[in-house]
């Protein structure tokens, strides 16, 4: 498998900071572009997480051989929930203090926000001990042939609140088509987008997706159906960037 990331070393001094007026596109990109050096910590597995992730209901990249740790990322670059379902490459060296040293290269997926950690910090959602030394990059998660899903919660004909799941990068615009109009999602604290136009929403709804990146992709919710994953109607995913890192 094709593996095209930047790693520094840790004798390097690793320092990324942004200015407040940087876009959340620029911050985003931010992630793939530089490696962080931070803290990597363990806490105990949990079902749920910030991201609304619920088991058994995991995005398939979560469950994919290439990723071997769910974690939570810290409270600076999580971005009010963005970077949920994002996937990190992540490098150790078992430097740091404690009984389970954190080594070795390995990718992570993002399904929870750890609030006390800083800039770089990861949490690993595994049992062990001691806080090690990591170096951390975001990269293209590893979809494969899969695509693009969605879940609804708490959504009627007056109010839709959906999940957009297993992104190879992050939408960060959601549209729904009501009548001739596309109507522009709001981004929730726990990862979902939200609508509602005081009308009657009609169905089946037509999407419009848009990365990071720019790219644009349209899909169909056939029906307001919730807790349950909805398969993409198109089958459509965002395209390997080949200018992001990726697994």
């Amino acid at each position: 498998m094709a593996m095209c990331w930047i790693l520094l070393s840790f004798s390097l001094s690793v320092s990324c900071c942004f200015a407040a007026d940087l876009s959340l596109e620029k911050e985003l990109a931010a992630l793939y572009k530089n490696t962080y050096l931070g803290d990597g910590t363990y806490y105990k597995k949990t079902p749920n997480g910030t991201c609304s992730y619920t088991p058994p209901s995991l995005p398939p990249t979560a469950l994919s051989p290439h990723i071997k740790y769910l974690v939570a990322l810290n409270k600076p670059q999580f971005h009010d929930a963005m970077t949920c379902g994002m996937c990190f490459r992540v490098h150790a060296e078992g430097k740091g203090a404690g009984l389970d040293p954190i080594e070795g290269d390995f990718n992570v997926f993002v399904k929870d926000m750890c609030p006390e950690c800083l800039q770089g910090d990861l949490d690993l959602a595994e049992k062990g001990d001691g806080r090690w030394k990591i170096l951390m990059q975001a990269v293209q998660c590893p979809v494969g042939n899969s695509y693009i899903e969605y879940l609804l919660q708490g959504s009627n004909v007056w109010y839709i609140k959906l999940q957009v799941r297993n992104a190879r990068v992050p939408a960060t615009e959601v549209r729904a088509l009501q009548g001739e109009k596309w109507v522009k999602l709001k981004h929730t604290s726990d990862g979902f987008w939200e609508f509602s136009t005081g009308e009657k929403i009609t169905t089946p709804i037509s999407i419009h997706l848009r990365s990071f990146r720019g790219h644009d992709i349209y899909d169909i919710i056939p029906e307001i159906v919730n807790d349950v994953v909805i398969k993409s109607e198109k089958k459509i995913q965002f395209p390997l960037d080949v200018h992001l890192p990726f697994i």
